[in-house]
Parts: structure tokens; sequence; C-alpha cells
């Protein structure tokens, strides 16, 4: 959610985000203005479609799913981290001359940056992020991995 809004105030409209969860699915379409779908079911981007593919989870079904969505000489960025390795079907990359990046998004110059952005206002109003105490803290973390928040990001005030 937070790569389509960022997008959004830089002025891109054209965006869609695969999201799992039906509960998030919600609240990326009203906070970021932007196409969701479940990457497991129909309705997702065509084949060959995408100019540009950024693959903030880092999963092997997401990973996938990037390398199918991204157009003959576009883009995957990879953000994620959540899987060790998957396959990359790197005939179709090379034929397809497809440009594949690694970036990692979490350095200190980073943080800087999306304080900056977040203090301009980039990221909208920030109802879709959800505060807890920090002794919930476990229960946060289940809730989001399990899927029974609709928030993008959980906040843990001590």
């Amino acid at each position: 959610m937070l790569c389509a809004l960022l997008l959004h105030s830089y002025g891109v409209r054209d965006v869609t985000v695969a999201e799992t969860n039906p509960l998030r699915r919600a609240s990326v379409e009203k906070a970021a203005r932007a196409a969701v779908y479940d990457p497991r079911g129909e309705g997702g981007p065509a084949a060959n479609s995408m100019d540009l593919v950024i693959d903030a989870v880092g999963g092997k079904s997401t990973r996938a799913a990037a390398l199918a969505a991204v157009k003959p000489g576009g883009v995957v960025m990879h953000i994620g981290l959540q899987d060790w390795a998957s396959e990359i079907d790197m005939r179709k990359l090379t034929l397809a001359e497809i440009t594949l990046i690694g970036t990692y998004t979490y350095t200190t110059a980073d943080l800087r940056s999306a304080v900056q952005v977040l203090h301009q206002g980039a990221f909208g109003d920030l109802a879709w992020v959800e505060e807890r105490p920090l002794a919930e803290g476990a229960a946060a973390f289940r809730d989001l991995h399990e899927g029974r928040t609709a928030a993008a990001k959980l906040v843990l005030r001590p």
C-alpha cells in the first residue's frame, strides 16, 4: 500500500495492487485509490501487461506473479524479503529483456526520506494505520500474519 500511496503522490494514477487479505484490499482501495485484486484468484492484470512491478512482499508466489505480469522490456523491482529463495524464470527474464532490480529499503537514508514524505502528506490521512499498546505486540503480529486486520501498518505504543 505504501508504494501505491507514494506513486499516487507523484501523480501516477494507473496503479494495481495485489493483496491476499480481503480486509486490507478494502483499505488499499479506499486509501490508495488503486485497483486491487486477490492474486490467488481472477481479476489481476493480464500477463505481460505491466511496465513496472514492485514486489514488496518477496514471497515465492509474489515473485512468480511479478514476473508473469511484467511486459517485455519492463522492470521488476524486488524489495520484499519474505522468503529466502525461489525459482525465477530466467529464460523469460532474458528473452523478454526484463530488468530485475533488487533494492534494500531499510537504511537510515530510507527512514529519513520516509519521514519527510510522511510529513509532506504523501501517505494521506493515515486512517489505514492502526495503533496498539506495545504489550499487544505479539497479538498484533499474529493478526497481521493471519489476515485479521484491515491495517496495512501497525504502530505499537509504549
